[in-house]
C-alpha cells in the first residue's frame, strides 16, 4: 500500500456518498439506523472477543442477513410512502423504533465488554427483553 492516503480518501468518498444518498432519499432516521447497526456489529464482535467466544461465520451471516432484511423492509416502506403519499413519516417512525432497539443491543454489548452500565438501565433492558424484573413486587 504505497499510497495509503488515496485508500483512505477513497473510503471516505464512498461512505460519505453512501450516507448522503441515504439521507437524501430515505431521511435521516434511516441513515442513523445504518450507522447504529454498524456500531452494533462492531460492539458485538468486541464483546464476543472479550468473552473468549470464537467468531462463527454462520452466526455472523445470519445476524447480517437480519439487519439487511430490516433495511430492505424499511426502504420499501419509504419507497411506497414517498411515491404514494409524498411523505416519509411512517418510514422515519419505523426506523426510529429500530434505532432504539439497536441502541439497547449496543448497550448490552458494551456491558459485556465491561463498560459501566447503570443498574437501572440494565433493569430497563431486562424489562424490554421480557425478563422478569427482580425488583418487581407482587
Amino acid at each position: 500500500m504505497e499510497r495509503l492516503d488515496l485508500w483512505f480518501k477513497s473510503a471516505l468518498l464512498f461512505f460519505g456518498g453512501l450516507f448522503s444518498l441515504l439521507v437524501d432519499n430515505f431521511g435521516m432516521p434511516f441513515a442513523i439506523l445504518v450507522v447504529v447497526q454498524i456500531a452494533d456489529v462492531i460492539t458485538g464482535l468486541m464483546a464476543s472477543r472479550k468473552e473468549g467466544k470464537r467468531w462463527r461465520s454462520a452466526i455472523g451471516i445470519a445476524g447480517f442477513n437480519k439487519k439487511v432484511g430490516l433495511l430492505i423492509l424499511i426502504g420499501l416502506v419509504y419507497l411506497i410512502e414517498v411515491n404514494l403519499f409524498g411523505t416519509n413519516a411512517i418510514g422515519g417512525s419505523i426506523a426510529t423504533v429500530y434505532i432504539g432497539m439497536e441502541l439497547l443491543s449496543n448497550t448490552e454489548n458494551l456491558d459485556r465488554i465491561g463498560v459501566y452500565i447503570h443498574p437501572k438501565i440494565r433493569d430497563f433492558i431486562d424489562v424490554m427483553k421480557g425478563k422478569e424484573n427482580k425488583f418487581e413486587k407482587d
